[in-house]
C-alpha cells in the first residue's frame, strides 16, 4: 500500500475491528466503544471494502472471523499497541534511567552548582549520569543543536533564542592562604581590600577564553587603574590551588570561593566593589523544554542551588 492510499485509511475502522474480533458481536462492540450499532455496521461494511474480505461472518454462536481476520488478530492487537505507545506522552523514571545528562559549563559552574547536586543525583537517579561539557565558543551552536541538554552561564548576552531561569546572583570574592602577610593588614580579613593594596599585590588572573583581563580589568581600567597580575590560568580550581601554596592574591566568583577555601586552607577576603552583583542561569533549548528528562534535571539544578530555609 502506497502513502497515498495509507492516507486514506481511517484509524478508527482497525480499533473497531480489533473490538469485533474480541467481542465477536455488533452489539457488545457497540457498547465498548460508546457507538451505535448502526455505526459499528457501516464500519463494517468499510472495513470489508478496506480489505476485500467478509471478516466477519454469522456462525452458530454468534459472528466468527474469517480466515483472513484470524490471521490479523496478532498483528493488529500489536499495530494498535504500538500506535497507542507512540502517542502516549513520554515518561520518565529517575529512579530506573541510565541517561547521561550533558551540562556545558566552565569550571566556575561546575563548582558552583554540582556539588549541591551529586548527592541528589545519587539518590534520585542512581543509574544516571551528569557529563559536564567544555565552555566553547561554539556552545551555543551544539546546544541549539540539542547535542547538550542545558548550559550554565552568566547573564551576558547570548546569541540565538533560549529558555533561560536565573539560578542566584553572584559577586566577586578575593582569596589568600592562611598566614597572609596581607592578613595582618586588613584585621583578619574583617575589612574590605583597599584598592591600593588590591591593585599593587600580585594577582592570579582566571581567564576562561585566554583574554589578558576580565570584569575587574575592565572596572580597574575605567578609574585609570590596573593590578598586577602575576599568573593566568584558564581554571578557577588551579588559581585557589596555586593561591594555596603562595603569596599571591586571586579574586573569583563567590560561590566558587565557598566551596574551594574550606578544602584548600584559604581566607575569603572583601575585594573592592569594583563590580556589580551579576546573575547566572541556567539555559536550554525550545526542542528540549517539554522533554521529561531535562525537565527533572534543570529541577534538581534549580533546587539545588537554592538557598536554604531557615527554621518555621
Amino acid at each position: 500500500m502506497h502513502s497515498a492510499e495509507l492516507a486514506k485509511v481511517d484509524l478508527n475502522l482497525l480499533v473497531v475491528l480489533h473490538t469485533l474480533l474480541e467481542t465477536r458481536s455488533v452489539t457488545r462492540t457497540a457498547e465498548r466503544l460508546g457507538s451505535s450499532q448502526p455505526a459499528v455496521s457501516r464500519s463494517l461494511a468499510k472495513l470489508r471494502h478496506l480489505f476485500g474480505d467478509r471478516l466477519m461472518v454469522k456462525g452458530a454462536s454468534g459472528m466468527m472471523p474469517t480466515l483472513r481476520a484470524e490471521a490479523m488478530i496478532e498483528p493488529l492487537a500489536n499495530l494498535l499497541g504500538n500506535v497507542e505507545t507512540f502517542l502516549l506522552k513520554p515518561k520518565f523514571d529517575p529512579s530506573v534511567t541510565d541517561r547521561v545528562f550533558r551540562i556545558a559549563t566552565t569550571d566556575y559552574g561546575a563548582l558552583a552548582v554540582l556539588p549541591n547536586i551529586a548527592a541528589r543525583l545519587a539518590r534520585e537517579a542512581p543509574n544516571a549520569a551528569i557529563e559536564v561539557v567544555s565552555f566553547t565558543r561554539d556552545v551555543f551552536r551544539t546546544l541549539a543543536e540539542g547535542q547538550i541538554d542545558c548550559l550554565l552561564y552568566s547573564d551576558n548576552p547570548v546569541p540565538g533564542s533560549f529558555r533561560t531561569r536565573e539560578l542566584f546572583r553572584e559577586s566577586f570574592v578575593s582569596m589568600v592562604r592562611h598566614g597572609h602577610p596581607l592578613l595582618d593588614r586588613i584585621r583578619g580579613g574583617k575589612d574590605v581590600l583597599p584598592l591600593k593594596i588590591f591593585t599593587a599585590w600580585p594577582h592570579i588572573l582566571v581567564s576562561v577564553f585566554g583574554g589578558k583581563g576580565g570584569p575587574i580589568d575592565t572596572a580597574l581600567a575605567e578609574r585609570g587603574l590596573q593590578r598586577h597580575v602575576a599568573m593566568q590560568v584558564p581554571y578557577f580550581a588551579t588559581a585557589a590551588v596555586i593561591t594555596a601554596a603562595s603569596d599571591l592574591l586571586v579574586t573569583m566568583p563567590s560561590r566558587a570561593a565557598h566551596q574551594l577555601a574550606p578544602r584548600l586552607g584559604l581566607m575569603i577576603l572583601k575585594a573592592p566593589p569594583l563590580v556589580k552583583p551579576w546573575g547566572y542561569r541556567l539555559l536550554w533549548h525550545e526542542r528540549s523544554h517539554g522533554d521529561p528528562g531535562a525537565v527533572w534535571l534543570r529541577r534538581l539544578v534549580i533546587e539545588g542551588v537554592r538557598p536554604a530555609r531557615g527554621p518555621g
